[in-house]
């Protein structure tokens, strides 16, 4: 391969990481959009008053707040409610690379549901809170095989 293909293949993988990046605060602040909507709502603001704050018409902030509502609690001693919200903070930058393989590699999973056999792939449906959010991850590059197979192979060596 060539240098100048290298190169190319470099600057691909740097957009790569940018726009996972870019996602996942997008994703991180439209959560906390929606959970300070929950406080305000919860404190007695009307949702007129809520939707003026941040942009949104009432009924958007109704949904919004439901939204909020609907979103798991972090666990405690955890730095996220899910395995996927730990990634997610990950590639924003908001924890370690090393917090977030500690954190992943001691994570109480959800068990994954079995794989239906005889259909085109095998297929499984995702299960939300099982180690399907970490294989997702490496899929979408918010994290790298590296850190996935360090991921799984601490896993493996706590649960043997």
């Amino acid at each position: 391969m060539s240098a100048y293909l290298d190169q190319a293949r470099e600057a691909y993988e740097a957009e790569r990481r940018v726009h996972a990046a870019n996602k996942a605060r997008e994703t991180l602040a439209h959560e906390r959009k929606a959970l300070a909507a929950l406080a305000a709502a919860d404190a007695g603001e009307s949702l007129d008053a809520i939707g003026g704050a941040i942009g949104l018409h009432a009924t958007n902030v109704a949904e919004l707040v439901e939204e909020a509502r609907r979103l798991a609690p972090a666990l405690p001693g955890r730095p996220g409610r899910s395995p996927q919200h730990v990634v997610m903070r990950y590639a924003a930058g908001e924890i370690s690379r090393d917090e977030m393989i500690e954190t992943l590699s001691t994570w109480p999973y959800a068990p994954a549901g079995p794989i239906a056999e005889n259909l085109l792939n095998d297929f499984r449906p995702r299960v939300s809170g099982s180690f399907d959010e970490v294989e997702s991850a490496l899929y979408q590059k918010y994290i790298d095989g590296d850190a996935y197979d360090t991921i799984l192979r601490r896993y493996a060596q706590r649960n043997q």
